[in-house]
């Protein structure tokens, strides 16, 4: 219930005693790892995400948010090398479209825009839109916006905005933008 609320730190303080004696349990440690990377203590958050990855290295479900926890304390070089681990795994494309998110936010965050632009430019025209490519629009309008590119910018803040009009804070973004 904690959780749901997005009351993390008080979701913590309850699985605690739990983690106490089930510390070796990779669902009590995925649990930890995604409460501590929401309350962005990102060390913590990745020490126990890397506990699971080492019990099952072909598991891709948390790695987006290990990338996004190295991300945050600014492992870039970790960042790279999960990402290329990722992709070699090639796993269901929400999980694709998360690590490359955080990954091109790691570019992002050291002002390589177009490394991040690259990194997000993928594919060709999905036949069925899902919701991988609505938050991948997303961020490309962002990083285009970022980079001073606001045609761009629109092109794909429009896209997002056609699928989904409450995404995020779209609407706004289009305004900016002169829509």
């Amino acid at each position: 219930m904690a959780y749901d609320a997005e009351r993390y730190r008080e979701a913590l303080s309850v699985l605690a005693p739990a983690l106490e004696d089930l510390w070796l349990i990779s669902d009590v440690r995925v649990l930890a790892g995604r409460l501590e990377y929401r309350a962005q203590r990102w060390k913590v958050a990745a020490e126990h995400l890397e506990f699971v990855r080492a019990g099952d290295r072909g598991d891709m479900t948390n790695m987006p948010v290990l990338i996004d926890c190295y991300r945050g304390l600014k492992r870039y070089e970790l960042v790279d090398e999960l990402w290329s681990e990722l992709k070699e795994a090639s796993p269901h494309p929400m999980i694709m479209a998360e690590g490359r998110v955080s990954t091109a936010m790691a570019y992002a965050d050291r002002n390589d825009l177009a490394a991040a632009i690259r990194i997000m430019t993928h594919g060709t025209e999905p036949r069925q839109v899902q919701p991988h490519h609505v938050l991948e629009w997303y961020v490309l309008g962002d990083l285009h916006d970022r980079a001073g590119d606001p045609v761009s910018a629109k092109r794909f803040f429009v896209k997002v905005a056609k699928n989904d009009a409450k995404y995020f804070d779209v609407e706004s973004r289009l305004a900016g933008l002169g829509e």
